[in-house]
């Protein structure tokens, strides 16, 4: 579980623009995205930065390493190659000093250990369903047959969840199901009106 609050730390827009004020005539050269293959099996988008106080100095003042796992987020699924550039400029930049808020790591560094800490959460497991018997599968059906509202036939789904019964069983439940739904849904339909006769007057 994280326990840092993201808005205490800057996107890497805002030291780009800091360092445009700073450094009129200096450069942000980002090397192309390169890909390359992990240990296991994933791979990687590596990216280096090289920042220049001045665009006609022959060597960086600073550096900025990033990289980003190929679709281990929604971003990284389209956009790995992009996000993993704009991380090395955020570190980049941080190593001259641009961290305005005190926090060196980039907002968009911050966003990549949340999605960390999150696929690494353990999932809660689901209980084991129960063992379905005959008396329970009659109980089933009687109590499917007798719902009388969308809020019953609800209730009942809840219940029918918790057993574990073959497919056989479980298609013909649904399709009880969904013409017990249908039943409920549709409107009844109303009797033609009959038309009064009038006895004549002798």
């Amino acid at each position: 579980m994280g326990y840092f609050n993201l808005d205490e730390y800057e996107p890497v827009e805002n030291r780009i623009r800091a360092f445009w004020e700073a450094h009129p005539d200096g450069r942000i050269l980002p090397d192309k995205p390169v890909l390359v293959l992990r240990e296991d099996g994933k791979y990687q988008w590596e990216c280096w930065t090289h920042v220049y106080i001045n665009k006609e100095d022959p060597m960086p003042t600073v550096r900025g390493f990033a990289s980003e796992i190929e679709g281990s987020s929604p971003v990284n699924r389209t956009n790995a190659s992009e996000n993993c550039e704009t991380s090395s400029i955020g570190r980049a930049l941080a190593n001259l000093g641009f961290a305005t808020k005190g926090k060196r790591p980039s907002r968009e560094e911050m966003e990549k250990v949340a999605r960390a800490e999150q696929s690494t959460q353990p999932k809660p497991s689901l209980p084991p369903k129960i063992p379905l018997t005959d008396e329970v599968w009659d109980s089933l059906l009687k109590e499917l047959n007798q719902c009388g509202s969308e809020e019953q036939l609800k209730v009942w789904t809840a219940l029918a969840a918790t057993y574990a019964m073959p497919e056989e069983k479980r298609a013909l439940l649904l399709s009880i199901y969904q013409e017990q739904k249908e039943s409920l849904t549709s409107e009844p339909k109303s009797e033609p009106k009959r038309k009064s006769v009038k006895t004549p007057v002798a």
